[in-house]
């Protein structure tokens, strides 16, 4: 209900006529109503008149505050337009480190229809620029046309330009994309040059030209360390190539990840085609024994009795008419289920999966994804090699790490669900990506697969993976490269997979050479556990402490 325009006066704006005086005089009664009936009607009107007034002004504010609303808003909206034309996103590590950004500078172009003096300006021009060829600026002069001669050029180029003062030089503002890190996150990252661009910078170039800004899972400070020891690795076993991946277990984020050779995205130009592959997801490799964990997995998850069985490897055995395995660097006739895993035992591990059959052996590869190719946000992945047949010779095979090959991230994804709990993840170089989880392997078969891991760096082939006061598990691999169909009986493929802390695992870390060369300073074969094993041991001193603030005390009294 609305109040009536008395309410309003009398209860708002009361009357100021109540107390006039009664001592005036009148003609008669009547008069004295008219007059105060005249008062009470001029006192009503200006009344009225005030509030119909600040109706007026209170509407006419409100247009007013409108109307600059209005305006206020186009401005920002023109604000905004202009703004989205922002420049290229930038690329961060875990800590907000930045490691790809973008700088103003200008490119320079010559009117080739304004030169004075063309051999002039060609002097001046070669002492600028030596390392253009002899001919090059002849040809250029001899076309009439606006050209350009270089992008990106330094402030002490422009200036040396402008000092020439010929006024067919011109500069164009343009905006360079530089990596600050040089090669350490070039696998990642990629490049972008022109119109060129590779790995993040390709595949999420819309994000990018949108100014969207990408964090990584990385670490600078870990990725550094990992470089810095595997560089020296690499050299010491004159190795062709080498790869190092460390992800969190139970979130699959890459901590790092280092392929080598690698390249500098600032100079585009001087990249090797072989250097440019991220060998870590776009390579494929045979692993050997670091596949003859999940043979033991195999046994936990289906309740074997082949736990407490003996295997008999005194006479190896005959995989092919042609082909006879056996355990040259074993010295005994036979094995109990844990020495198969901590001595490598090729021979055994063909008996467990012979007995478990080729069924058992899809299911688990099916569940830890091996048999499906793995998404990465950003980057490209190789889809793993799987045999046509899988039949009980290619079963077999499969057991001691043959016949089947796979990329470096899938093995390290696979070896999360083995040692997290039984969960498969999805791994992540993207930080604000959204991981899941999925269980697919028993509580028990990952304790038990821990306990067999440890024993292996305690007991085994693993030896040289030990870091004092951090407890370590993990499995050595080597495997004969394939080679015009045959496997060749000195070149190799040495590697190890480990997790730390092996207790309660939270991180893995795989290491892999390519064509190692025995090592003369210790006079070794060429295994993993001699290359892969003692690199990733230097590795885990050198990263421990920076993933583990409590482990720095542990590092500093070894």
């Amino acid at each position: 209900m609305q109040p009536t325009d008395k309410y309003i006066y009398e209860n708002v704006f009361p009357s100021r006529n109540k107390n006039l005086s009664t001592n005036l005089k009148f003609k008669d009664e009547n008069d004295l109503f008219n007059l105060e009936k005249k008062k009470d009607l001029v006192q009503h009107a200006k009344k009225i008149n005030k509030y119909v007034l600040t109706l007026i002004l209170f509407f006419f504010c409100l247009i007013i505050f409108n109307l600059q609303k209005f305006f206020v808003s186009n401005e920002s909206f023109n604000s905004f337009s202009k703004s989205t034309k922002k420049e290229r996103g930038k690329i961060f590590d875990r800590n907000g480190e930045l490691i790809a950004t973008n700088i103003d500078t200008k490119d320079f172009y010559i009117d080739t229809k304004k030169i004075l003096n063309k051999m002039e300006l060609k002097k001046e021009l070669k002492k600028i620029f030596p390392n253009k060829k002899e001919n090059y600026f002849d040809n250029i002069f001899s076309k009439k046309q606006y050209i350009k001669i270089k992008p990106y050029i330094t402030i002490h180029e422009e200036n040396q330009l402008k000092k020439i003062g010929d006024p067919s030089i011109n500069f164009h503002k343009s905006s360079k994309r530089i990596y600050l890190q040089h090669n350490l996150f070039s696998h990642l990252t990629g490049f972008k040059s022109s119109e060129l661009k590779s790995k993040i910078e390709r595949n999420l170039d819309e994000h990018l030209k949108k100014g969207t800004d990408i964090s990584l899972t990385l670490d600078l400070r870990v990725q550094h360390k990992v470089h810095q020891e595997l560089s020296s690795s690499l050299k010491l076993y004159n190795a062709n190539s080498a790869v190092a991946i460390i992800m969190n277990v139970n979130n699959g984020e890459i901590i790092s990840l280092v392929s080598l050779p690698d390249f500098n995205p600032n100079h585009p130009e001087d990249i090797k085609a072989f250097s440019e592959n991220n060998l870590a997801f776009e390579a494929r490799y045979e692993m050997g024994s670091t596949l003859k964990i999940f043979n033991a997995a195999l046994v936990y998850e289906n309740n074997s009795k082949h736990e407490k069985k003996k295997f008999s490897i005194k006479d190896g055995y005959q995989i092919t008419p042609d082909k006879l395995i056996i355990d040259e660097h074993i010295k005994k006739d036979e094995l109990n289920f844990k020495e198969i895993f901590t001595q490598s035992s090729n021979v055994g591990s063909i008996n467990i999966v012979e007995d478990l059959g080729i069924k058992k052996q899809k299911e688990l590869f099916e569940k830890l994804n091996i048999n499906n190719q793995i998404s990465l946000y950003g980057l490209n992945v190789v889809k793993n090699k799987l045999p046509k047949n899988w039949d009980s010779q290619a079963s077999k095979f499969i057991s001691y790490g043959y016949g089947m090959s796979i990329s470096p991230i899938s093995l390290v994804t696979s070896y999360a669900a083995l040692v997290n709990g039984g969960y498969k993840i999805k791994p992540k170089v993207n930080l604000n990506e959204i991981y899941s989880k999925e269980k697919v392997l028993k509580d028990l078969t990952s304790k038990k697969i821990n306990y067999l891991l440890s024993e292996v760096v305690k007991n085994g082939t693993g030896q040289k993976a030990n870091v004092n006061g951090i407890k370590v598990g993990g499995k050595t691999g080597t495997s004969k490269k394939l080679e015009n169909g045959k496997y060749s009986e000195k070149k190799v493929i040495t590697s190890f997979i480990g997790a730390f802390p092996i207790d309660q695992p939270k991180y893995i870390a795989f290491i892999l050479f390519d064509e190692p060369r025995r090592n003369k300073s210790e006079s070794l074969e060429s295994f993993g556990g001699n290359t892969a094993a003692p690199t990733f041991s230097r590795i885990l001193k050198k990263i421990s402490p920076i993933l583990n603030r409590n482990n720095y005390i542990k590092m500093n009294l070894e």
